[in-house]
């Protein structure tokens, strides 16, 4: 074997041996993102569960004696107060006069 054959073959294994890495990571980076996708709807449909059985659980028709789920129920009441002291300052500056300070309850 001459030394350019051999400058050849080893120039043919690095290409393969490149085109075959190239395809191994883009492999890698379709499954990674199939998985991502598929893990999104995992959250989804466990977040449809979730609102399905939100109202029952806070209206006593499902009880629960799940800690986590106590725990969860509370913090959601604790939430939801804020939102709505949020919402009505935000409303009594949307409805104040401009250049007037808008009127608080607190």
């Amino acid at each position: 074997m001459t030394f350019f054959d051999r400058v050849r073959d080893t120039v043919r294994e690095t290409a393969t041996a490149a085109t075959e890495a190239t395809k191994k990571q883009a492999r890698r980076a379709q499954l990674e993102m199939r998985e991502s996708r598929l893990e999104a709807r995992v959250r989804r449909e466990k977040t449809a569960i979730g609102e399905a059985l939100y109202p029952l659980l806070v209206s006593g028709e499902l009880e629960s004696d799940l800690a986590e789920v106590q725990t969860a129920l509370s913090r959601i009441a604790t939430l939801n107060e804020q939102l709505a002291e949020n919402t009505a300052e935000l409303d009594a500056l949307l409805a104040a006069a401009p250049g007037q300070p808008p009127e608080t309850g607190s």
